[in-house]
């Protein structure tokens, strides 16, 4: 299945045209850690201070982790029995434009993202994508979970609370099966499951596994996606418009009036509870 990248690509521009090829550098392995390069078969143990580049894979065994440090600032969090790919990793020093795509293809990871892109920001685009082959979360500066179920073709995404005093944080679930997405803010989680779409946002507290959520806890079985060949589509041109975010409450005045998508159902606790969206 083709992933559709295009929704999720930031708008051209002078300062993505200078943008260049960036690496993820490895700041800590815990437990067996190990690394794949672009068009090789074998795995190799990870080392703090290895660089990966577009292409690269690195997965952790059960009882490990690893994290990862980004070139704009921001930091990927690889839990056990997971396995990601660097599908894209651009980063402009002098306008601090980034194009950040990562693609999970089993487990967990959990992303803190820099707000440090200005001009990106400001125009609430989202250019820092986690993907798996049932849908994507692309999301602004925040701290947010992915994880992925690859027997199950189960995505579940959640958005953790950094600052209860401004909760600003938000991602968008987008789903590659009718590309259909859903906003989720900070506190709230959605999933989706194989053709189905995203669902709508519910508190992190009503999870299944709330208590294992911002942890590096991962039951999750590997599987076959673990070790197996994994072809990322490259990143078409569709033309489609990026995905655009519109502000927060708790970013300030703006003349654009704050977005309702994924509030109206997600803020509210399901029926039959009074529950509020509160993050483990």
């Amino acid at each position: 299945m083709i992933i559709a990248w295009g929704v999720l690509l930031i708008a051209a521009g002078a300062a993505a045209a200078q943008a260049r090829a960036g690496v993820a550098v490895v700041k800590t392995v815990t437990g067996q850690v190990e690394v794949q390069r672009k068009g090789e078969a074998q795995w190799t143990p990870a080392v703090v201070g290895a660089r990966l580049a577009e292409g690269d894979n690195i997965r952790a065994h059960a009882a490990s982790s690893a994290v990862l440090d980004l070139p704009d600032g921001s930091t990927l969090v690889v839990a056990e029995n997971s396995r990601i790919v660097v599908a894209k990793l651009e980063f402009d020093p002098q306008t601090q434009s980034r194009q950040a795509f990562f693609h999970l293809a089993v487990g967990k990871v959990r992303a803190t993202v820099s707000q440090a892109a200005i001009t990106l920001v400001k125009a609430r685009q989202s250019n820092f994508t986690i993907s798996t082959p049932t849908a994507a979360a692309a999301a602004r500066g925040t701290v947010f979970e992915v994880v992925y179920d690859a027997l199950g073709s189960t995505m579940r995404v959640a958005v953790i609370v950094k600052d209860p005093q401004r909760a600003a944080g938000l991602v968008s679930c987008l789903s590659m099966h009718d590309r259909s997405s859903v906003l989720v803010r900070e506190g709230l989680a959605s999933s989706a499951m194989g053709t189905s779409g995203c669902t709508p946002p519910i508190p992190i507290s009503m999870l299944p596994d709330a208590s294992l959520v911002g942890t590096l806890r991962n039951p999750i079985t590997p599987g076959p996606s673990f070790t197996a060949p994994i072809v990322v589509p490259p990143i078409p041109d569709t033309g489609a418009p990026p995905v655009i975010f519109t502000s927060d409450p708790g970013d300030g005045p703006s003349p654009v009036p704050p977005s309702t998508i994924g509030v109206d159902i997600g803020q509210q606790p399901p029926q039959g509870s009074s529950s509020s969206p509160v993050a483990q």
